[in-house]
């Protein structure tokens, strides 16, 4: 889902030491170091920013509220995390993460400064995860500059590997994530009503969300009497008897990310739009057939093919049928025809089936699930059918 993103997180910020404790970050550290060992890497440099943070809360549960922050880990000793902030923020920004040593930093440079020579590191061989992609390019500059002379090599996917199936922990506060969704959601059906404005049911839904605690939230909207809209952000268009309102939410709570989608209609639904939503159905549940442990993320599109409509195997591969979601809202498996890799027992994934635009028709069902052994686990209470509203 990609959103206007506000410049500053303003949602909920803390560690909740009882659903991710300190021993979850100790052991995916020694996971790290392992294949830093086994690639002669003696320093790993992580990055993340308020907009996409995934790797760096893996290592560190750090959730930047605005610009970024760098983690320093060395092959033996502690780790530490340089917070591009004013200084002032510093106690705040250290009660967010398991690292003891936080500094907060002008210049990321300034502070890996600090960090080395508190280890007396100079490190030969350095990996990176995020740095290149993310960092701007003055920054990446005096990163170079500091460290003139030693080597770079690129893990980003050594660690999302390691995020690809969850642990208990996480996938406890994946399922809390998403009732809170769930709950917020249901208020759109609920507080709906003729002539209402797209933002004003929407921050119904979003004040929902963050009063349990949300660190952020993302939603769109569209309309089947509107169909050369895409999904898109809630505008002060009011809301109108008889048509399709398709509404995806998202929200991380403890840095985990979920989606939910569903199709609404306030009033009697008309007789196309029920025709819609049930292809919509009979595809999403075809989806969650065939996506099993050991299937390859390649096989879950093969079957768009049969689809006679053109327009909605368009509209179904414009808008994907689903993805991994954890620390990021889209992470690895992208389930595609082009996907990578195969599905496997812990993996957390969002399902996904919008039909949208002209000849398409107009419905969307998303959900998030758990990949078990035996098949696929709901998050949510599975809410496929269309969501009538009384006028």
């Amino acid at each position: 889902m990609d959103t206007l993103h506000t410049v500053l997180n303003r949602g909920l910020s803390h560690w909740d030491r009882k659903r991710m404790p300190e021993t979850e970050f100790r052991q995916r550290l020694d996971r790290v170091r392992q294949e830093m060992r086994e690639r002669a890497v003696d320093l790993l440099l992580v990055y993340g920013d308020s907009r996409r943070y995934g790797h760096l809360a893996f290592v560190s549960h750090f959730i930047p509220k605005n610009r970024g922050a760098l983690a320093v880990i060395p092959l033996e000793g502690e780790p530490a995390l340089v917070v591009q902030e004013p200084g002032r923020n510093n106690p705040f920004s250290k009660t967010l993460t398991w690292i003891d040593e936080v500094h907060s930093a002008g210049k990321y440079s300034q502070g890996l400064v600090e960090a080395l020579k508190n280890r007396d590191l100079k490190p030969r061989k350095i990996g990176l995860v995020a740095v290149e992609e993310q960092l701007n390019i003055r920054e990446w500059d005096g990163l170079v500059k500091l460290l003139e002379g030693a080597e770079f090599c690129d893990l980003s996917d050594h660690l999302s590997s390691l995020r690809l199936v969850k642990s208990p922990s996480e996938l406890a506060l994946l399922r809390e994530t998403s009732r809170i969704l769930e709950e917020a959601l249901s208020l759109f059906g609920k507080e709906l009503r003729p002539g209402q404005k797209e933002y004003e049911i929407m921050a119904i839904v979003e004040r929902e969300a963050r009063r349990q605690g949300v660190e952020d939230f993302r939603s769109l909207i569209a309309r089947s009497s509107q169909p050369q809209v895409a999904l898109r952000p809630a505008g002060p268009a009011p809301i109108q008897r008889r048509e399709a309102l398709l509404v995806s939410v998202a929200a991380s709570y403890q840095r985990h990310w979920a989606e939910l989608g569903r199709t609404f209609c306030l009033g009697k639904a008309p007789e196309e739009l029920v025709k819609s939503h049930s292809l919509a159905r009979d595809i999403f549940g075809k989806l969650t057939a065939g996506i099993r442990a050991g299937a390859s993320a390649r096989a879950a599109g093969e079957w768009l093919k049969e689809i006679p409509s053109p327009a909605a195997r368009d509209s179904l591969q414009q808008y994907g049928l689903g993805n991994g979601i954890g620390l990021d809202l889209t992470e690895k498996p992208f389930l595609e025809r082009g996907g990578a890799g195969k599905i496997q027992p812990g993996m957390a994934l969002t399902l996904r089936v919008c039909l949208f635009g002209s000849g398409a028709g107009s419905a969307l069902i998303a959900q998030p699930f758990v990949v078990n052994a035996d098949g696929m686990e709901s998050l949510v209470k599975p809410v496929e059918n269309l969501v009538s509203v009384e006028a």
